[in-house]
């Protein structure tokens, strides 16, 4: 029995779940129905209402639904999943549950209008008024959000600002782009992640679009902080936003010989120091600066001093480069690549040396030549008479 008891109750349950409301007592027909059957809007809005058809205590019908009384260059439409419809099937005892989708000009008068909802059933109707008092649109504005207004960098970084640009308008709004940078820094407008670069856009009303600001500063750019004024522009609105590029100061190294001469000569096996010359032209200084060099096969090269602790921005070093050509170097022009190391940067310059003999070996040839010519001479003196 108690089994039994409790099947009952279990089929008794899962029949409630599935049933349809009941109608209410003394109802019966189609009604049409809205949460806010009076409301206010502004002109260049687009709204959405929630509509329902009920059908209390008739058969299942197809129900035909129409929009009357809509104001001229008002556009109004009855959706359903949101697609636009004409019909909804309303079951016995049921409900359809739709939208009513409104887009109202910019230049709409303000004042008060009634729209009418009308669905027609196999024996029934209902009419749904909706009173709509219309206020003035609001003013054209835009903003201008970036997401983070500082970055840091070098003068050899790119600095991408990412801005959030939004038309908070009734209509539909083409801005133009600019930034202003400081001479030498080059700037570019991106929308969102595209390669494409722009110089304007077009923003619907009440929509957001991303941006990429694209800085590249001057590679003399002088450390601290630059300010990017960035400016979106409409026929109707304008607005700024102010970004800033802290940069950070950056060595640069560059090697000259004295006089800005980059040759000299030398004797094959003996010492020439070339006096070189490390200015650093960058914004920082430049630390740790080591010097090297690759010169021909069988020379040697050192410097005085090799190493130098620090050459502030701005300033300079004198540097001997001790070379020896090799002794057995013959007459002519050879190539020395010089290089400037330190702090993350790298500087190279080619030295050109000129060889020469050294006079002794000279001396020392015709020495040889007179000694052999007097040998000769005496050998045909000697055996010429025989």
């Amino acid at each position: 029995m108690r089994a039994g008891v409790l099947a009952l109750v279990g089929f008794t349950a899962v029949t409630a779940a599935f049933a349809k409301d009941p109608s209410p007592d003394n109802v019966k027909g189609l009604y049409l129905a809205t949460d806010f059957p009076s409301l206010q809007l502004r002109a260049g809005e687009e709204a959405t209402l929630p509509l329902t058809v009920y059908n209390y205590g008739l058969p299942p019908q197809r129900t035909s639904l129409s929009i009357a009384d809509t104001p001229a260059e008002w556009k109004a439409d009855i959706e359903g999943s949101g697609k636009p419809v004409s019909a909804a099937f309303v079951d016995f005892d049921g409900r359809a549950t739709l939208n009513l989708k409104l887009n109202i000009p910019a230049n709409a008068k303000p004042g008060p209008y009634k729209i009418t909802i009308s669905a027609q059933g196999d024996a029934a109707k209902s009419e749904l008024p909706i009173t709509i008092n219309l206020a003035e649109a609001l003013a054209a504005k835009l903003t201008a959000t970036p997401k983070f207004p500082v970055l840091k960098g070098s003068p050899k970084s790119n600095f991408d600002f990412n801005v959030s640009a939004k038309n908070e308008s009734a209509s539909d709004m083409t801005v133009n782009l600019r930034a202003d940078v400081p001479a030498g820094f080059t700037t570019s407008f991106k929308e969102g992640y595209n390669t494409q670069e722009i110089t304007s856009l077009v923003i619907k009303a009440n929509e957001s679009k991303d941006l990429t600001v694209s800085v590249k500063p001057s590679p003399k750019a002088a450390a601290g902080q630059v300010p990017v004024n960035v400016t979106i522009a409409g026929d109707k609105a304008s607005v700024q936003s102010m970004l800033v590029m802290d940069i950070s100061g950056q060595p640069a190294l560059t090697v000259t010989g004295q006089d800005e001469r980059l040759s000299g000569d030398a004797y094959a096996g003996q010492e020439r120091a070339l006096p070189l010359v490390l200015r650093n032209t960058g914004t920082a200084p430049a630390r740790g600066v080591s010097l090297s060099a690759t010169p021909p096969s069988g020379w040697k090269v050192t410097f005085d001093p090799k190493d130098i602790a620090e050459i502030p921005a701005g300033e300079e070093a004198k540097v001997n480069a001790l070379v020896t050509p090799n002794a057995k170097a013959i007459s002519g022009d050879y190539v020395i690549s010089i290089r400037a190391s330190g702090d993350g940067i790298s500087e190279s310059a080619s030295y050109r040396l000129s060889v020469m003999t050294s006079t002794l070996w000279g001396v020392t040839g015709v020495a040889v030549i007179g000694a052999a010519l007097l040998v000769l001479v005496g050998a045909v003196g000697r055996f010429g008479r025989r």
